[in-house]
């Protein structure tokens, strides 16, 4: 039996949470059952080469501009002819632009099984929304990482509920683990005598970087021994900039860039903050939690189903600096507490949270639709008239 192809398209590789999530899928899919190609459609991403290596086809395109450029259109084009050369079973789409022009090829080109993905709960507008709602209408499903997604992309796209399919995020365990010893702070450059807050984010609005700084400035006033430690593309402005020289945190502040080696940064690590805005389900917070760190975190999203307020972590809501600082205060002044909590993170993950798990359900899936597909064609396959006896 020839394995199912399965066709990812996404608009850019670069290092992100949908874009680690597929890194997950293309080292763990069954091979002998599933045959996964990715196509970005910009051909853009540092990830693209992390993706050969898993040794699946990649193929690129040129996507410029938006859905309505003319570029779109020969993608569509593109797309189509490569999934009907292929004989494609299954398009799993990821990304906006992705999600309408992956979709539109798909049907053009008869592709049994259309998904789309959601992972984010970013409120459309505008041409992103009529996009959106096009791209849900063609899929035969449309999958999401937490609950918290299914529900507001029916909300804010109009996606009915029953076409949704809750698919959370998974970690590799064995990849993310906690590790002893103080080797980890050593190679964050940090002083391994003291306690390091951090964070692996991106500094964007959503993301809550400025809060968390504001939130460490309020922490050192109470724990003078505490460093910050932030790793991901983080570039201060001059008003924050001249905010940490002010307040005393600069020496105490290590901005490590963009890093691969995320499970070596978070052995550093004694607590782990994220202080988004809004989230899908962090992948983030499910590496540090596989790690046995404790973590403090907004309360939105896809979070409230992964950190046991009080248990495994500490919420708090969004955009409040004091509310952040007394919980990562809190934590740090019970170490033998938030060990335990630590103990019982790793445990959430590894039972509810890996990557195994995730992608299994992915296959279930794609199996189930194909199935219904092929039930739905029978069904309409008028039975042969027999002839009348002479």
């Amino acid at each position: 039996m020839q394995p199912i192809k399965v066709l990812y398209t996404i608009t850019w590789m670069d290092v992100g949470g949908s874009q680690t999530h597929l890194l997950q899928v293309f080292r763990l899919l069954d091979r002998r059952r599933f045959a996964p190609m990715l196509y970005c459609l910009t051909g853009r991403g540092a990830l693209l080469d992390a993706s050969r290596e898993t040794g699946i086809p990649v193929v690129t395109g040129r996507l410029s501009g938006g859905c309505k450029s003319l570029r779109a259109v020969r993608e569509v084009r593109s797309l189509a002819r490569l999934m009907r050369r292929e004989r494609v079973d299954v398009v799993h789409n990821y990304l906006l632009r992705a999600n309408v022009i992956g979709s539109i090829a798909a049907r053009l080109a008869g592709v049994p099984a259309v998904l789309c993905s959601k992972r984010g709960c970013h409120a459309r507008h505008g041409l992103d929304l009529a996009g959106a709602r096009v791209s849900n209408r063609l899929a035969g499903r449309v999958t999401a990482n937490s609950n918290a997604v299914r529900e507001f992309i029916h909300a804010n796209e109009g996606c009915p509920i029953e076409k949704m399919v809750v698919i959370p995020s998974g970690i590799d365990t064995d990849r993310f683990r906690p590790r002893g010893g103080s080797d980890g702070k050593a190679g964050l450059g940090v002083d391994p005598n003291r306690p390091v807050v951090g964070s692996v984010t991106r500094l964007r609005v959503r993301k809550g970087v400025e809060e968390f700084l504001h939130a460490m400035i309020a922490v050192r006033e109470r724990r003078p021994d505490v460093q910050t430690v932030v790793a991901g593309e983080v570039e201060l402005d001059g008003e924050l900039r001249a905010l940490v020289q002010r307040s005393g945190l600069a020496p105490h502040l290590h901005l490590l860039g963009r890093r691969s080696d995320i499970p070596d940064v978070l052995s550093g690590f004694d607590v782990f903050v994220l202080s988004s805005h809004g989230e899908g389900m962090s992948n983030a917070i499910l590496e540090a939690m596989a790690m046995e760190l404790p973590v403090v975190a907004t309360g939105v999203g896809g979070t409230n189903e992964v950190v046991r307020h009080g248990e495994s972590g500490v919420l708090v809501p969004a955009r409040d600096p004091q509310a952040l600082a007394a919980a990562i205060t809190a934590v740090l002044d019970a170490p033998e507490r938030w060990r335990e909590m630590g103990r019982l993170g790793r445990r959430i993950v590894a039972e509810q949270f890996s990557a195994q798990s995730m992608v299994r359900q992915m296959e279930s899936l794609y199996l189930s639709m194909l199935q219904e597909r092929s039930a739905t064609s029978r069904a309409r396959t008028p039975s042969p008239v027999s002839s009348p006896s002479p």
